[in-house]
């Protein structure tokens, strides 16, 4: 008996150690791709901080001098402000947008997919594509935002030429590309929800505000903090549509920190300072998504 029971044992063992080496076999792939195109680069790019390099002459080891000019840079203090003002302009409109559409949608039954796929196609155009249609609606002699806009007074508004305007003429742009992807997942989560919580609610009295604000919002929360933490990530690092549409002007008024250090190192040549900027971007953007998560998880539970 007592030998069955080891041999039991060992089989079993040996089966676990065998479904390891195969679940390490699979995943080994993706470890490499991420080591490969994402950890390597992390580690180089700190390496190249460290040196004065223009692509042209041998790097100089300068140490923390590149980050100590950026402490002192007006220029990547703006960035960052101008980096975090997207941002938020755009994530926040988006949260409540995206998620007042998916419980629109998740209410519709009949025909409901068409219009879905039909709002879904700003998702599907590519971005360059869209900065360009944009920039074209943007234009105060012809554009079509100009032709609603004359009739009610406005005359020649300079969207994308104006200081003022220049921003949040892009954060329109991003909202209206992104809010479609944010709903879709929205929906998933909505949709995924069972339908005995609302008709148990609904039974006891509760009205469908009532249902949406106890039942929905607190079975949704996983999904709301999952877009809010991806939203906030996906626009700290866009960069298209300010190097398409206004080259981060006018001025200094749309240059965000991926535009900051497109410039460093390719205009200026300054490699160095760059790779100093975009580790301590990286380490900004990391902290901010690590108190976004304890916070709402905090305040959630």
């Amino acid at each position: 008996m007592l030998k069955q029971t080891r041999r039991k044992t060992a089989k079993r063992i040996g089966v676990e150690k065998v479904e390891k080496i195969y679940g390490f076999i699979f995943a080994l792939p993706a470890i490499v791709f991420f080591a490969v195109f994402y950890f390597l680069p992390i580690i180089k790019t700190l390496q190249i901080s460290f040196y004065r390099w223009d692509f042209l002459s041998p790097p100089a080891f300068e140490g923390l001098r590149n980050y100590v000019v950026l402490l002192k840079s007006s220029e990547f203090h703006n960035s960052l402000w101008k980096s975090f003002y997207y941002a938020f302009g755009t994530t926040i409109p988006i949260w409540f947008i995206a998620l007042g559409l998916a419980v629109l949608f998740n209410r519709i039954t009949s025909t409901s997919w068409l219009y879905l796929v039909v709002y879904y196609i700003p998702v599907v155009i590519p971005l360059i594509v869209a900065c360009i249609v944009w920039q074209i609606m943007y234009h105060p002699s012809y554009g079509m935002l100009t032709l609603i806009t004359r009739p009610l007074g406005f005359v020649d508004i300079p969207w994308l030429t104006s200081s003022r305007l220049a921003m949040p003429s892009i954060i329109l742009l991003s909202i209206w590309k992104g809010t479609p992807f944010y709903m879709v997942i929205y929906l998933a989560g909505l949709v995924s929800i069972p339908k005995e919580y609302t008709e148990a609610a609904q039974i006891d009295g509760a009205n469908k505000y009532q249902v949406f604000w106890h039942i929905t919002v607190p079975l949704l929360k996983p999904v709301i903090l999952y877009v809010i933490v991806i939203s906030i990530i996906a626009a700290l690092q866009v960069f298209d549509p300010f190097y398409v549409m206004t080259k981060g002007g006018p001025g200094s008024a749309t240059r965000v920190v991926t535009l900051f250090v497109n410039e460093t190192a390719f205009q200026y040549l300054k490699v160095g300072t760059a790779a100093a900027a975009s580790l301590v971007f990286f380490g900004l953007v990391l902290c901010l998504s690590l108190v976004i998560l304890k916070f709402f998880r905090s305040s959630w539970e």
